[in-house]
């Protein structure tokens, strides 16, 4: 399968700090879910017309936790959206058998998300990246699939994941670190995710060639009964990952002011000489 534009090419042709992948395709979506149970694909064409339209580099294809036709349900999901989108996947399942299925489906090589140091997932999902020669997704979670407080405590896992996909196969350049956003609402949410920034901050110094790194936007706001209030909490953060050189960014890209966060990061920390008239443009 053949390998899109890498980070580095993109950010090189195109001067983009922050890359962002599209969540809009997930069972959750009620737009999604009544498609699947019809077996409709004009709703899911849309919505990959939509992302492709708002300039996502990938799309999260997340069939979510299926126990029936679960392989046939995400080779449906791919083989209708991914003429019309271009792009590549993230194939989001804990399950191995619908992974497999996934990955035949895809002309282009995806990326498989993810896996972390619980023992069913190095077992079962890691060495998929080695068969396939895939790009991998690491969440920084401990074996109980618990999310350490510390930074200090991430960046244990960070090291024991990419030891662990070394062993399977998988080089480090094949890795994707999610040091794992988490609600806001959560008790000490606010300090989970400030030690979030700060792996994000001391990544860099615990391996001798750079790590990408990934974050789900959506987990921040979980539970946000408020439309407005959840939008103001996404661009402004979206603003600090920009800062703290987060490469790709899960999130809803049809979402005009993610988009223009993601256009005003670009703006304020990018290698473009600023103008006023560019923010004008964005809004």
């Amino acid at each position: 399968m053949p390998l899109l534009r890498s980070l580095d090419s993109i950010r090189e042709k195109d001067k983009v700090l922050m890359i962002p992948v599209a969540d809009n395709l997930h069972i959750m979506n009620p737009i999604v879910a009544k498609a699947l149970k019809k077996k409709d694909p004009l709703p899911l064409r849309k919505i990959a017309e939509d992302c492709k339209r708002a300039g996502a580099y990938a799309m999260d294809i997340n069939p979510g936790p299926l126990r029936h036709h679960a392989e046939e349900i995400i080779t449906f999901i791919i083989e209708t959206v991914q003429d019309t989108f271009g792009g590549r996947f993230l194939l989001d399942t804990v399950q191995a058998d619908v992974l497999e299925a996934g990955i035949a489906a895809c002309t282009n090589s995806p990326i498989i998300n993810g896996f972390s140091l619980e023992e069913i997932k190095v077992n079962s999902i890691l060495p998929l990246a080695a068969k396939y020669q895939t790009e991998i997704i690491g969440f920084l979670t401990n074996e109980k699939g618990q999310v350490p407080l510390r930074a200090e405590e991430r960046l244990a896992v960070a090291s024991q994941l990419v030891a662990k996909a070394e062993e399977s196969g998988v080089s480090p350049e094949r890795v994707i670190i999610d040091p794992v956003l988490v609600p806001l609402t959560w008790q000490d949410g606010t300090r989970y995710n400030r030690e979030c920034l700060e792996v994000l901050h001391l990544l860099p110094q615990l391996f001798e060639k750079p790590i990408r790194t990934i974050a789900g936007l959506s987990n921040l706001v979980a539970g946000s009964p408020d439309r407005v209030a959840r939008a103001t909490v996404e661009t402004n953060f979206i603003l600090i990952l920009a800062a703290f050189k987060l490469d790709f960014i899960l999130m809803n890209v049809t979402q005009k002011s993610n988009l223009n966060a993601i256009h005003l990061s670009q703006l304020l920390l990018g290698e473009k000489v600023f103008t006023w008239q560019e923010v004008k443009d964005s809004l």
